[in-house]
């Protein structure tokens, strides 16, 4: 082809006929531009059409992190719920309180309960991905994009309430007899629960631990004269009440991203 329009060329220059020339020089330099217009075009389209295809894999990664993440937080809620309910048995025994339990066993494991704390954690490795490959703009959708980031750059797992340094743990756990924490400990201890790709904790409902009631008793009299114990339980409870409180947000947050994805995979 390229020979076939130089010979052309050539004829014409020969025949010293320069208008056609010029005529001829011009639409083939149309025909040059046109061509790599097409190329173009088609390049575009398929680059944008491969963006396409990639960012329905993000999404769809996304949506997994999301669904994932929703499980662990539901389970980091009711593993708070749990150490609140024991934390507020506690306080009513360490106060000598009317509603505390007269079972000292029971005391005394509600004192260890209260103890106990789960690590939070955020399932974020495709955000991460995004962001240090600079890939976060194959994300088109512009609510969902902002989304992300604002769900994301928050790390609710490493701020506020999540963090707070539990002196209560310490505390007890320096005082209360190791034999009974031990037998505590084995017999309601955490559980773990497989869910999709992670394990989620939870503390059992009711167990049944083998402590003298007598020694339980004597355990839980010297522990009520302890002020720190309280003090530092008190504040555990404050804790939890404002975690569960920003666990709520979070959540409310974590479930408009999880729409938001599910109506553009949708699309």
């Amino acid at each position: 082809m390229i020979k076939f329009f130089s010979k052309i060329r050539q004829d014409l220059l020969s025949e010293s006929k320069t208008r056609k020339y010029l005529k001829y020089a011009f639409g083939e330099i149309i025909l040059v531009v046109i061509g790599i217009l097409i190329a173009l075009s088609i390049n575009n389209w398929n680059q944008n059409r491969l963006n396409k295809d990639l960012e329905a894999i993000y999404c769809n990664r996304l949506l997994n992190d999301v669904r994932e993440e929703k499980l662990t937080l539901e389970s980091i809620i009711n593993y708070s719920k749990q150490v609140s309910a024991h934390a507020k048995k506690a306080i009513a025994v360490l106060e000598n309180t009317p509603n505390a339990s007269a079972n000292p066993v029971e005391n005394i494991v509600d004192l260890y309960q209260a103890s106990q704390y789960a690590d939070s954690y955020s399932a974020s490795s495709t955000y991460k991905e995004l962001i240090a490959s600079g890939q976060i703009n194959l994300i088109q959708n512009d609510n969902l994009k902002t989304a992300l980031i604002r769900y994301y750059d928050i790390q609710w797992a490493e701020t506020g309430t999540f963090t707070f340094q539990n002196k209560y743990r310490e505390n007890l756990r320096g005082k209360m007899p190791d034999d009974i924490q031990t037998e505590i400990r084995s017999k309601c201890g955490d559980i773990y629960v497989k869910s999709r790709n992670s394990y989620l904790l939870t503390l059992p409902s009711n167990c049944t631990v083998n402590i003298d009631s007598e020694i339980a008793e004597s355990v839980v009299e010297e522990l009520r004269k302890d002020e720190s114990l309280k003090k530092d339980l008190r504040y555990l409870i404050g804790n939890e009440a404002g975690k569960l409180n920003d666990l709520s947000a979070v959540k409310l947050q974590l479930d408009n991203l999880e729409i938001l994805l599910e109506k553009i995979i949708d699309q």
